[in-house]
């Protein structure tokens, strides 16, 4: 009769204890921080290999895969990967072997400073205000999300709640701001961001406007072939060329129509605009978004052209306005806009 025969009882397995952490984290409806894993034991403390490990969600609604899994040879087995379900709170999940006591492991669905949801350029996406959420340094709560925009174009960015004041902010994948907004009109409920931008990374903060403000609302995204009209809020940032138009519905001042850019600028960090028509006079003036003052103003690039184009370096970090527009009352037409 030989000896240390793997397949005996006091060979299989005996114990089973967490190899990871049981206590984890993760956005609602991402991937935790870290994939639970366990780690199964005979009699004598060996690992077993080839033992069958089930994963399975207990609560919190969340979703696994690689539910079944088998031990290594030092004995570690590990999920596939776990999901959290979308509301806020504990997820649990439990690993078992045989008919061992299971090993739980519990993750908190939160939306802390520096976990980033997806969310999808054409897509609606469902969001709570908590107070386990980043709190910025005027008591208001923030949530973030990574937007990928496809392709160079014009997109529009909303926040929608019902029970409190929202406010948007739309930041560059570095964190910059790109544009900000509080009320779309006398609706103090939503916010909306209308962006010319580069294909590229960008975040979304949803926020709201009073400090320690909570609530459920909805983030949604699309893109726009609409031309700039009805003196609205456009923001830019380098690296655009846009075809537009001044139209009989712009902004108008003394008969002449115009469309107006807002562009966050750094100090001593010149800009150069350019606008090109073969329908219009192009004129380019820059002010400061808080001051009419002109800064910059160009009508002719150069003497074959009637195209204009200004370098401006700015005194002060802030947001700044450019307009596109003519020197001709009454003048519409089709033009191009870029911003490097």
């Amino acid at each position: 009769m030989s000896c240390g025969d793997s397949s005996g009882p006091s060979n299989g397995p005996a114990s089973i204890a967490a190899n990871s952490s049981t206590s984890l984290a993760g956005a609602p409806g991402s991937d935790v921080s870290e994939l639970p894993s366990v780690v199964v034991r005979n009699q004598s403390g060996q690992p077993v290999a080839g033992a069958r490990v089930v994963f399975s969600v207990e609560t919190g609604g969340g979703v696994v895969t690689g539910a079944n899994a088998t031990t290594d040879a030092a004995g570690i087995a590990t999920v596939g990967g776990w999901t959290l379900g979308s509301a806020l709170g504990n997820n649990t999940m439990v690993a078992r072997t045989g008919n061992l006591p299971p090993v739980t492991f519990t993750a908190l669905a939160s939306d802390p400073c520096g976990i980033a949801p997806v969310h999808v350029v054409g897509s609606t996406t469902n969001g709570q205000l908590s107070l386990q959420d980043c709190e910025l340094s005027d008591g208001t709560f923030a949530d973030f999300y990574s937007v990928t925009v496809p392709s160079a174009g014009t997109y529009i960015f909303t926040q929608t709640a019902q029970h409190f004041d929202t406010f948007m902010a739309l930041l560059s994948g570095g964190g910059a701001v790109v544009g900000l907004n509080d009320d779309v009109g006398s609706d103090t409920t939503t916010s909306s961001i209308k962006a010319i931008l580069p294909a590229g990374s960008f975040i979304i903060a949803a926020n709201s406007y009073w400090p320690g403000a909570t609530g459920t609302y909805t983030i949604a995204s699309l893109a726009s072939s609409a031309h700039v009209t009805g003196c609205e809020d456009v923001f830019v940032v380098r690296g655009i060329t846009t075809a537009q138009s001044l139209q009989a519905t712009d902004c108008a001042l003394n008969g002449i129509f115009g469309d107006e850019y807002l562009i966050v600028l750094n100090a001593g960090q010149a800009v150069t605009v350019s606008m090109s028509s073969a329908a219009l006079d192009s004129y380019l003036e820059i002010h400061a978004a808080s001051d009419l003052t002109i800064l910059a103003s160009n009508d002719d690039a150069d003497g074959t052209t009637k195209n204009a184009s200004v370098v401006f370096t700015p005194a002060t970090t802030d947001f700044y306005v450019v307009t596109a527009r003519t020197n001709t009352a009454g003048a519409t037409g089709a033009y191009s806009l870029t911003i490097q």
